[in-house]
């Protein structure tokens, strides 16, 4: 260093407003940035409302208002100094971070590149009112304002021309801004949120008085959705995750509707989306994700924060650890266990057939007379319906029966129900029968491609083939050591034709599909010959499961993934397909099976597989209102 030549490298210390706005980029570099640095800090100051107002999608301003505790005087002074905080006093805190924000820059950072005016009261005397200019000294003068804090941020970047530069346009920033909030709106359901521009609401979201999550995801993805979430309670180790958790049968495009939160703080953590993804293993399409809302609560001192300057990115000193507990809580929730039978099995109902009706009788006209006099009631009998008249009763009595009848059962106020009720929950996507397994009846078989089962209230229509691929993939991948199918050789072995320039590189895989059941050879330039399979296999398209199995292993690096992929290919080859007739023993095997698997609601590429027809449903379409 020093002297290089005719050059000299000087060094030099740069200017503090200068050293600020490159600061001020690790932590602010779009408009979100600051929305978000504003919010955290109104939930830390427990705020019960935040509002946020935006100017061309925040870029000409921004206005978070908040009714928190609010700043006397002299902590608004000293809130946009460098590394000024009330959240840390040592370094012994930063292992045991437990709030929001805690660095000392969000404020004065976006104070160095913004026209920046912060308004706040403790509800104690007189309010406080902080400008500062682009980095310049701050100015504070006393002001009028109800308890909280109102912090106005004009003009961002305008005095750093470069990164304002990059900013996308009003459209892209706002919708930045409302995926922010929503997330923090469903890591924190009881505080009410509100994001304005223009005075156009695009989101208005009310406190949740007991904090219910449920009801949160209800307001912010819709009452259809949140009613295909299922409840996550889970605790392993140091680890405890809650939250709920989407069925495999409602996805998205992308991970925007999965929130995670850690110790009350919304996170983008890619340890924690692989755990849901493990969690989700063979049930998705590629590229689909399902919505979760998970809170993950575990020993400040066990995870950093401090890892980014926006402390959106954690680490923890147990990555494999949480990992685990991610994917086994979200597991727990989503896989489906039938229902207990009743204790009172209902009876087997007899199957009957219909018989052709005889051809009529031709009866001679005093046969005819003695048959009427044989069906001519008797009016003189008790057993007449037409019959004597029944005693006279008092009134008294039968007023006191109808009293009783109308009484609530059991002092409870619920009206009584019927005695066969229609179910309560609506036909959806990803519905599954809620009798169990022995309370079912399977109807039969529609088009040799959908089976019909019958439960009190309802009736279910099954796709066959995916309902059996689902029990297949479940055995394969579920089942304990000395359980899975045996390999089985095939009497006349089968020849796969591929074309030459894959031929070349599947010899490589062959040695790694015989682990999954795949006995085969070269046999000829371009050919394999498959001598023996998985049983499952044994009887069904041989050729075309070996091809997508070798797809399945070149197209996917190594690892779970493409065990996943090849197991899921043998499953759907092995299942029966639309078309195969089957008797009614093969059927009530197959919808046993199906419903005693792990996931039965979506077939592994996130087909569904049943759909409900409920008897209401069919009376409205026989007009029986």
């Amino acid at each position: 260093m020093g002297e290089s030549g005719n050059e000299r490298t000087n060094i030099r210390l740069l200017d503090p407003r200068v050293a600020q706005q490159v600061a001020a980029g690790e932590v602010v570099d779009r408009p979100v940035s600051v929305v978000k640095e504003l919010v955290e800090n109104a939930l830390d100051a427990g705020a019960s409302r935040i509002e946020v107002e935006l100017g061309d999608g925040g870029t000409s301003h921004i206005l978070v208002r908040d009714d928190g505790s609010g700043m006397s005087q002299e902590d608004a002074a000293l809130s946009v100094l460098r590394h000024a905080t009330s959240k840390i006093r040592s370094v012994d805190d930063l292992e045991s971070v437990a709030t929001l924000g805690f660095r000392g820059e969000a404020l004065p950072s976006i104070a160095s590149v913004s026209s920046f005016c912060l308004t706040t009261s403790s509800g104690e005397g007189a309010g406080t009112k902080v400008t500062v200019d682009g980095g310049d000294e701050a100015k504070v003068s006393p002001a009028s304002h109800p308890k909280g804090t109102t912090i106005l941020v004009d003009r961002l970047f305008y005095n750093v021309p470069a990164r304002r530069a990059f900013l996308k346009g009003p459209r892209a920033e706002r919708a930045a801004i409302l995926e922010t909030l929503a997330h923090l709106a469903v890591a924190h359901p009881r505080v009410a949120f509100r994001l304005s521009e223009g005075g156009r609401d695009y989101l208005s979201l009310s406190a949740v008085g007991d904090g219910d999550l449920l009801e949160r995801l209800a307001q912010v993805h819709g009452v259809a959705k949140a009613r295909s979430m299922r409840r996550v309670d889970y605790e392993s180790g140091a680890f405890k995750v809650s939250g709920y958790a989407a069925l495999p049968s409602l996805t998205e495009s992308s991970r925007a509707r999965q929130t995670i939160s850690v110790n009350g703080r919304w996170v983008r953590a890619e340890n924690l989306t692989r755990g849901i993804d493990d969690a989700y293993r063979s049930t998705l399409p590629s590229g689909r994700y399902p919505p979760v809302a998970l809170r993950i609560e575990v020993d400040p001192r066990r995870v950093d924060v401090n890892v980014h300057p926006t402390k959106q990115v954690v680490r923890f000193s147990e990555e494999r650890a949480a990992r685990a507990a991610v994917a086994a809580a979200v597991r727990e929730a989503i896989e489906w266990r039938p229902a207990p039978p009743a204790a009172v099995p209902r009876a087997t109902e007899p199957s009957y057939a219909q018989d052709r009706l005889p051809a009529p009788r031709a009866y001679s006209p005093s046969e005819r007379n003695e048959r009427v006099a044989e069906r001519r009631p008797d009016y003189n009998s008790p057993a007449s319906p037409l019959g004597p008249a029944a005693p006279r009763r008092d009134l008294n009595e039968v007023r006191e029966r109808l009293a009783r009848a109308s009484q609530p059962l059991s002092g409870s106020g619920t009206p009584r129900r019927e005695e066969n009720p229609e179910p309560f929950e609506p036909p959806e996507r990803g519905a599954l029968p809620r009798a169990s397994v022995e309370e079912l009846r399977v109807i039969g078989q529609l088009a040799r491609g959908y089976i019909l089962i019958e439960e009190p209230g309802s009736m279910w229509v099954v796709d066959q083939h995916v309902a059996h691929e689902r029990a297949i993939l479940d055995r394969l991948t579920d089942a304990e050591e000395g359980t899975l199918p045996t390999t089985q050789a095939l009497l006349v072995p089968e020849v796969v034709e591929l074309p030459q320039a894959e031929a070349e590189s599947a010899e490589g895989y062959l040695d790694e599909l015989a682990v999954y059941g795949f006995e085969a050879e070269r046999f000829g330039p371009s050919s394999f010959r498959v001598t023996a399979v998985i049983s499952t296999l044994a009887g069904r398209d041989v050729a075309g499961a070996f091809k997508e199995a070798l797809s399945a292993a070149r197209g996917t690096g190594p690892g779970r993934r493409r065990e996943d992929h090849i197991l899921a290919t043998i499953a759907c080859h092995s299942a029966v397909k639309l078309g195969d007739r089957l008797s009614q023993g093969e059927m009530e095997a197959l919808i046993k099976s199906w419903l005693n698997s792990r996931l039965p609601a979506t077939c592994p590429h996130g087909r569904s597989i049943c759909f409900r027809l409920g008897v209401n449903e069919v009376a409205r379409k026989l007009d029986r209102h």
